[in-house]
């Protein structure tokens, strides 16, 4: 199993989380979305290789706001998904 952090800047996620999470589960490679401290920032549980172009159109498509993903500990933009065992 593997994380990252899917921020929307100035959008509060925290309140959207279970429309958000029921748009990514779209994603047969998402398992789930939980709440993180930030009220604009969730984490993303996945297997495999990720595809934050793909849920990031996917999110957009749906009213979103554009996403940024990043590892949850490095706060790096895209690209930065962790193992969760890690």
């Amino acid at each position: 199993m593997r994380t990252c952090e899917i921020r929307f800047p100035a959008f509060d996620a925290r309140s959207n989380r279970p429309r958000i999470r029921s748009e990514l589960v779209t994603h047969h490679d998402i398992t789930d979305v939980l709440l993180t401290l930030r009220d604009d920032t969730l984490c993303v549980f996945f297997r495999g290789a990720p595809d934050p172009v793909g849920w990031a159109r996917t999110l957009s498509e749906s009213g979103f706001p554009r996403p940024r993903f990043a590892g949850p500990r490095d706060g790096a933009s895209l690209g930065g998904p962790r193992d969760a065992a890690a």
